[in-house]
């Protein structure tokens, strides 16, 4: 008994890596149904081209509010180009665009206030990045290996 109790707690703990609560034109979230805000999240590093996160999405009925971008949510998507943040989104989450080779223009809204850790590490194309006054925290190696 112990034993599939270990197997199924570790089945739900490696899904839980890739969960998403909804999806709606093609950006993943989780969502925050007591205080209707949404963070975007990854899954499975799908995003590619141009990306503009909009302030609000509404799912199954419910409009949510975009406030964050979690950790990793970019992370790795070698063929994403360019991403829009929106007025609503104050935090980036660590690594929030590690590794994002072909990334090349990142236009920030006027809310955020943090860049998570290694938020835009690796990104080797970067060559315009609007950051706005808000911003008043840069994690550590923020932009690293940014050539």
């Amino acid at each position: 008994m112990k034993k599939i109790f270990l197997v199924l707690t570790l089945l739900c703990l490696s899904l839980s890596a890739w969960a998403y609560e909804a999806e709606v034109n093609e950006i993943f979230y989780n969502l925050d149904e007591v205080n209707r805000t949404a963070m975007v999240t990854s899954y499975n590093n799908v995003y590619s081209g141009d990306v503009v996160i909009p302030e609000t999405v509404t799912y199954k009925g419910i409009t949510y509010s975009v406030t964050s971008l979690g950790s990793y949510c970019f992370g790795g998507c070698y063929w994403l180009t360019s991403i829009t943040i929106p007025n609503s989104v104050t935090s980036l989450g660590k690594e929030c665009f590690a590794d994002c080779r072909s990334l090349t223009s990142i236009i920030l809204g006027n809310s955020v206030k943090s860049l998570g850790n290694y938020c835009f590490w690796g990104c080797s194309s970067l060559t315009s990045i609007t950051i706005p006054n808000s911003v008043t925290s840069l994690g550590d190696y923020c932009f690293s290996f940014c050539i």
